[in-house]
């Protein structure tokens, strides 16, 4: 399987992302598309999948090429669907097909059985020997509870019909698949999951993700849009940064080497221009510098990314003491909890990830803590310096859509801020000049996030509580927040799915579920070496099962495959069987018919005509008992292959 840019070129917003672009990609590739937003990475994942056209230029893909695609939107007939059924839809009825082999195999209907077998090789390699297992094992690898598989879509959030959307992209195969932040809305645990189901995927992978772990481990090539031109390399995602670097580093060195050489031979002009006998020599000189200059102008880098340098204002200092709660509980209305009363105390300085599945409590508890949610009973006090700031994307919903992100952020920061600050910090959360008087309403939720960060920034905090800061984030704003977290003088409690930003920033883990708090002292590392050996462990039971639903698979399978061997093996016996049986039906009759007439007196009387019938007759002996003992055979042959 091959796909091909073709001379590809296309502009967006008036500005060329592509220009002639050309490009092959064959199977085993996983390209990862990246560069900051609005350079046009989902753009041509729309182009390749046929959703959108290039302005110039063709892609080209085998007809019989399987897309796969997650960009439908759902209708509303969609809707009130349960999530397995919708999934399952694109797969095989596999009792259908079962209901023809038995058909045909009772009909001895040897062209549909050979139909059949070609098509059950095909289904098996392409969906596995249970398909409806399959489903089931994509959605729950996404995160599905037996729960939610049976809720209708209509019923799901919108992070959940993402999560089924991409489900029955998978669960269906494909020989091309176009992922655009298939990681968003999953959690670690899910998230990995799809790492390992992508990393046994044998087609040609084209993703754009913001997941910097994620981008490293699924990516063996790179194409880096928005800068002079797209930059295509085979590499990893920190392997082409590095590259990219030593580069520019490069390039730098010889524009230095150049100016330099400009600068000699300008300086001999200057000297000798107005000697009549160095005149020629400085023409020539002039004429190479005027060359060497246009080289120079030529040499532009050919990857700009972002560089993003944070600085926090200085917040007031602390007490020791920033948070204690003792046996502290929140209740739902229905008087439903998360997690048991918690006791426990953070401290001035302290980094603290809190972590835990999708549904444990981690937002509520960020809540409470922020003073959002009343606890419902148990102790919680803060120091009384502290200042805490905190961010969720919900707060989105507190913007004033109608204001604009000038005053926005004058609303937002400390009142002592001063205006060409603010304009600043904007500027370094790419909110710069031309941004300034737009309406709040009119920005993407990457840049809403942005917004509510950057007033953050201006509001010298001293504890930050963040829940998921890096959502709707291009991944220079990323790593740009993660450098500003990491110089982040203050106290931070954060929840987040980025692998890449636990590890970052965080000095320690607090694992919340069911049973209460477990604190990882050694950090990311410590609490991800945990997680692994719990899961290895959880996973045993269900191996097990798993070899044995592989057995039960098997055995259908090695079923069907001894009656296609035992039909092709019989059918031509049964078929010389059946004939012989005719045969020996016809000399029966004929034999019959010669006793009848030697038993007349007249035809015996006549010598040479009962002579004839005699010597028939004997014939017919014979050959009937040549067919009797070749169906004798034939019987041996076939007892023999059905005790077989």
């Amino acid at each position: 399987m091959k796909i091909t840019l073709q001379n590809l070129s296309k502009a967006l917003g008036g500005r060329d992302i592509f220009t002639d672009f050309s490009l092959d990609l064959d199977d085993g590739v996983r390209l990862c598309v990246c560069g900051a937003n609005g350079t046009g990475k989902s753009t041509l994942l729309r182009m390749l999948a046929g959703q959108e056209a290039p302005d110039a230029g063709k892609v080209l893909m085998p007809q019989t090429c399987r897309l796969g695609y997650t960009a439908q939107e759902l209708d509303g007939e969609t809707l009130e669907r349960p999530a397995l059924d919708w999934v399952q839809d694109v797969l095989p009825d596999w009792n259908e097909f079962w209901r023809d082999w038995e058909k045909a195999a009772a009909q001895h209907d040897e062209a549909v059985m050979l139909r059949l077998t070609n098509r059950q090789h095909e289904l098996e390699a392409r969906y596995g020997y249970n398909p409806e297992q399959r489903a089931r094992e994509v959605l729950t690898g996404l995160g599905f509870t037996e729960r939610r598989l049976e809720r209708r879509l209509g019923q799901l959030s919108g992070g959940w019909r993402e999560r089924a959307k991409l489900a029955r992209v998978l669960t269906a195969g494909a020989d091309v698949l176009l992922l655009d932040e298939p990681t968003n809305h999953l959690d670690m645990e899910a998230v990995e999951w799809l790492e390992s189901f992508l990393l046994a995927f044998e087609g040609v992978l084209i993703f754009v993700a913001h997941d910097r772990m994620f981008m490293d481990k699924m990516g063996t090539h790179v194409l880096y849009l928005g800068g002079v031109r797209p930059v295509f390399r085979k590499a990893t995602f920190t392997r082409f940064l590095a590259m990219q670097e030593e580069l520019e580093a490069q390039r730098e060195r010889e524009n230095k080497r150049l100016s330099d050489e400009i600068q000699r031979k300008m300086a001999f002009v200057e000297r000798f221009r107005a000697k009549a006998t160095k005149a020629r020599q400085a023409a020539s000189r002039q004429k190479m510098a005027k060359k060497l200059e246009k080289e120079l102008e030529n040499s532009q880098p050919e990857l700009r990314r972002k560089e993003l340098n944070f600085r926090w204002p200085e917040p007031a200092r602390a007490e020791k003491l920033i948070l204690s709660a003792t046996d502290m509980e929140y209740r739902f209305p229905d008087g439903g909890s998360k997690w048991p009363p918690l006791s426990f105390t953070i401290y001035r300085g302290q980094r603290i990830a809190l972590v835990g599945r999708n549904g444990s409590g981690k937002s509520v508890l960020l809540r409470v803590i922020a003073g959002l949610l009343e606890k419902s009973r148990g102790m919680l006090s803060k120091g009384s310096l502290v200042r805490l700031g905190y961010f969720s994307q919900h707060q989105m919903e507190t913007l004033q859509a109608q204001g604009t992100v000038l005053a926005e952020i004058r609303r937002l920061s400390d009142p002592r801020t001063h205006e060409e600050e603010l304009m600043s910090v904007l500027g370094l959360f790419l909110l710069g000049q031309s941004f300034f008087e737009r309406k709040v309403d009119t920005l993407s939720g990457g840049e809403k996030s942005r917004l509510i960060l950057a007033g953050l920034f201006l509001a010298r905090c001293n504890f930050l509580v963040l829940d998921e800061p890096t959502n709707h984030l291009d991944l220079e704003s990323r790593e740009a927040l993660i450098s500003a977290l990491d110089a982040f003088a203050g106290t931070l409690l954060i929840v987040a799915h980025d692998r890449w930003l636990l590890s970052a920033v965080a000095e320690q883990v607090w694992l919340l579920n069911g049973q209460g708090l477990t604190v990882y002292e050694n950090g990311f590392e410590q609490y991800d070496e945990a997680r692994r050996v719990a899961q290895n462990a959880a996973a045993l039971p269900k191996q097990e099962a798993a070899s044995s639903r592989d057995a039960q698979r098997r055995a259908k399978r090695e079923e069907a495959e001894k009656r296609n061997a035992l039909f092709r093996k019989t059918q031509p016996l049964q078929e010389e069987y059946a004939r012989l049986e005719r045969e020996l039906a016809a000399l029966f009759t004929e034999q019959h018919e010669v006793e009848g007439r030697l038993a007349d007196p007249e035809i015996y009387a006549d010598t040479f005509q009962s002579n004839a019938l005699l010597h028939r007759f004997t014939e017919m002996k014979h050959g009937s008992e040549r067919i009797v003992a070749r169906m004798g055979a034939l019987e041996a042959a076939l007892e023999k292959l059905g005790s077989g």
